[in-house]
Formats: C-alpha cells, sequence, structure tokens
C-alpha cells in the first residue's frame, strides 16, 4: 500500500509478505497534519507488520504532531513489531531524544540495507488526500 498527499508529506509503502512497512515523512508534520497521522497509524497498526522504517529525513519540520504520530503508532502495535526511526535530523532527533522517543524506537542514522528492495516490491498504491504543507 503507498499513501501519499500531493504535498509528498506522507508515503508509506508496505511489503506485507515480508512484515515490512517503509513509510517516508516530508515537508512540514504540523497540527494540520495530525488527522492524517492519526489515520495512517491506525492503518499501519491494522497491518500487523513485524518491522516499521519510518524514513525523517526529509522533514522540514518536526514538533508535538510528529511526536503523536510516533507515540501513537508504537502504543497499539502488536507483539514484537520493531519500529525504526531512520535520518532524523538534529532537531528531530533533538526531539525524538527529549520525549523519550528513542526509547519505545530505534533510531539510526541511515535508510536500512533493504529499503530499496522493500519499497521495489511494494503492493498497489492507495492515496490519501491531506491538508498539511
Amino acid at each position: 500500500m503507498s499513501i501519499s498527499a500531493s504535498n509528498k508529506m506522507a508515503t508509506c509503502m508496505a511489503v506485507t509478505d515480508q512484515g515490512a512497512v517503509c513509510v517516508s515523512l516530508a515537508g512540514d508534520v504540523d497540527l494540520a497534519a495530525e488527522p492524517d497521522l492519526a489515520s495512517l497509524a491506525d492503518n499501519l497498526a491494522a497491518m500487523r507488520c513485524s518491522v516499521v522504517h519510518i524514513d525523517l529525513g526529509k522533514i522540514r519540520f518536526a514538533g508535538s504532531s510528529l511526536v503523536k504520530f510516533l507515540f501513537r503508532l508504537a502504543g497499539p502495535l502488536p507483539g514484537p513489531t520493531t519500529i525504526n526511526l531512520c535520518r532524523p535530523d538534529a532537531m528531530t532527533l533533538q526531539l525524538i531524544q527529549l520525549t523519550g522517543l528513542h526509547e519505545v524506537a530505534t533510531v539510526r542514522p541511515d535508510l536500512p540495507a533493504d529499503w530499496v528492495a522493500l519499497c521495489a516490491a511494494a503492493v498497489e498504491p492507495h492515496a490519501l488526500q491531506t491538508t498539511a504543507g
């Protein structure tokens, strides 16, 4: 599944046969994005995936909306689900550390080695309209 917006704020590519999901966030992750991020978190929780990779490398601004999304995602995920927060910039990394997100997710400076392969194997895309800018 691919979830994207016209402004490319969120793209989610799920590879359910491998149990992995790749999510890429970009632009401003702010208050306007909260309804769509809540829906994305609910959709991801319903997928019963074993690994969620979240690319934070293209975020221009991240505030409490990103924190709320990540904690909402971490809460309902089943069993041994691993969340990897990939490529946060210095400001986003500080936000992750100050809020304790690094205790519920692994923070890594790069994308996983299999990111390209996972994204290439993504299933049919579905669009999600957002108002985030």
